[in-house]
């Protein structure tokens, strides 16, 4: 309310900021005023001036006695003000609102046009101007953020792709008959297609990066700067784009800013890997790593940053229909990947809570496989975490993923579900050929690499299963839970059960793979750690059998099937 009055400038009616503020009840609206307005003045008491200026009708601030980041710097000093203006635009006003249609939330969407306006008029006084350093910084990244508020920006866009302080200003401003800045939402409607959100996640954070001396960051700058000069994607703004890095809710603030792709980088010492991963069926298209060398990296920065360009370029421009289709329908795609997220976790409520958010995306789009997949995904994890041997669960499964495949079949996470399905139903042969099928539609995804490395485990072939999953690893360095399990469970059957167990341990929740190190230490005579895995399997499952789970897991040789008896006997199964 106080920036509202602050912005306003002038006293407003009672009845109308009640109005703004508590829309329906009027009666209700007027008793929260008076009631919001009481307090205020009381927690104000010690202040100098008054901050509230008040009466019967009106209200208005005493704007001599605020300080509000609504202001910017005096235009005498244009590189302190389009740091203001930036500031502002990165960090959003009010981020909470806006979404809905309420007269709060059109006001809060008509001031975030207003401050992009106001930058946009900011980054065209100091364009034309010869500048270096802070000022040169300042404008880059005012650039971006112009480009991010509207990828339609193709004044900003030329000037960004030319070397700063070379294009006078009157050669980005606008015709005279266009409008200076309109808001994104109403420009998409009338050019009819806007290109897919890019976020391009730093390896660090700024002050980390800063801190360790690593260049890797710089090489994610660079790359983005590239990009805003294309009209293939519309790059999410480096400030955002650390946030999503650092949060625990990425699905939130990727929702939030509508991300179909996200390049995803890592360091570790001299190495950036890096990974283009299309977020609505969570697969990585590309992946790769980059030594980064300190004696040429100028040189190496323009090279990776050309590369990376021309793959996300081509990997886009191949998947623009796909993209589109997940653009129309938002609501699917991130029901889906909050379906995705819930599945980080290996328990049996993160499971069915996945399932319910697959549900929901099939609500929003019936025919969006990706979602039958994974409800495909649920129903055999469950079938593993619960040990009874429900083959109604795996029935459903495989029902679920077959018609996953009738909609999606150019999606290689459709047959993956199909194969795993496939494979704890006994069926190895049909699970294989599902499994390389996906392979084939996208090599570099390293989750269908996991679930093929699983059903060679299962198929007898241990070494070839550690082989891939060792693969699966590579490509994506923070291995989830699952991929550990499966290197455990090829180490296991190759009898190298200490290798087993560093795999179980390095796992972010051990419980899953209990059986499996109970059956490690039982290999290993090692009778009282066993023992104690084997009292969490039975508190987590009380009627866990030993004879019945060994009739339902899959095992194609005779072998397999007696090594895993014996070691669970041996730990007191």
């Amino acid at each position: 309310m106080l920036a509202f009055l602050y912005e306003a400038s002038h006293p407003v009616p009672r009845k109308e900021l009640a109005a703004i503020f508590w829309p329906g009840n009027p009666h209700a609206a007027a008793t929260n005023l008076r009631s919001t307005l009481r307090r205020m003045q009381q927690a104000t008491e010690a202040s100098p001036l008054p901050l509230l200026l008040v009466n019967n009708l009106t209200v208005s601030v005493e704007r001599a006695a605020l300080s509000c980041d609504l202001d910017l710097p005096d235009p005498s000093d244009p590189v302190a003000r389009l740091k203001a203006g930036s500031d502002t635009i990165a960090m959003q006003f009010l981020p909470s609102e806006g979404k809905g249609t309420t007269a709060l939330d059109t006001w809060v969407r008509h001031m975030r046009a207003k401050r992009a306006a106001l930058l946009r008029q900011d980054f065209i006084a100091l364009a034309g101007l010869p500048v270096a350093g802070a000022a040169r910084a300042e404008l880059k990244r005012a650039a971006i953020l112009l480009l991010e508020w509207d990828p339609h920006d193709d004044e900003v866009r030329r000037w960004l792709a030319q070397p700063l302080g070379s294009v006078p200003a009157e050669a980005i401003r606008p015709p005279p008959n266009q409008a200076p800045l309109a808001p994104v939402e109403h420009q998409a409607a009338t050019i009819g297609w806007t290109p897919p959100r890019l976020a391009l996640l730093p390896p660090d954070t700024a002050l980390a990066a800063e801190q360790a001396g690593s260049v890797a960051n710089a090489l994610v700058e660079d790359l983005t700067i590239d990009l805003c000069a294309s009209r293939m994607v519309s790059v999410v703004a480096p400030y955002t784009s650390e946030r999503i890095r650092a949060s625990r809710d990425k699905a939130g603030l990727l929702e939030r800013h509508r991300v179909i792709y996200a390049l995803d980088t890592q360091r570790s010492g001299d190495w950036l890997f890096v990974q283009l991963i299309f977020m609505p069926t969570d697969e990585v298209l590309w992946a790769t790593r980059f030594e980064l060398n300190p004696q040429s990296i100028a040189r190496q920065r323009q090279e990776m940053a050309a590369a990376i360009r021309a793959t996300i370029t081509h990997l886009v421009g191949s998947q623009a229909s796909l993209a589109e289709h997940f653009g129309e329908k938002p609501e699917a795609y991130f029901a889906y990947l909050r379906g995705v997220q819930s599945l980080s976790d290996l328990t049996l409520p993160a499971v069915r809570k996945a399932r319910r958010h697959f549900r929901e995306a099939l609500d929003h789009d019936r025919s969006l496989g990706l979602a039958m997949a994974g409800i495909s995904r649920t129903l055999s994890t469950e079938w593993i975490l619960t040990a009874r041997g429900d083959a109604d669960l795996l029935a459903q499964a495989e029902k679920f993923a077959l018609q996953a495949a009738e909609y999606s079949s150019e999606h290689a996470s459709v047959y993956k579900e199909l194969g795993v399905s496939r494979l704890y139903l006994g069926q190895f042969d049909e699970s294989l050929d599902a499994l390389q099928k996906a392979e084939r539609i996208n090599p570099n995804y390293a989750d269908v690499l996991c679930s093929h490395a699983d059903t060679l485990v299962h198929g007898g072939q241990p070494k070839a299963a550690l082989k891939k999953i060792e693969l699966a690893m590579g490509m994506n360095p923070l291995s989830p839970d699952t991929y550990l399990w499966t290197a455990a469970g090829a180490s296991f059957f190759l009898g190298s059960y200490e290798e087993a167990l560093g795999y179980v341990e390095r796992m972010q929740d051990t419980r899953p793979a209990d059986r499996l190190a109970a059956a490690c230490w039982g290999m290993l005579g090692d009778t009282a750690r066993a023992r104690r895995c084997r009292l969490r399997v039975m508190r987590d499952n009380p009627g866990f059998d030993l004879e019945n789970w060994l009739r339902t897991v899959p095992s194609r040789e005779a072998w397999q099937h007696e090594l895993y008896r014996e070691a669970l006997i041996r730990a007191g199964f």
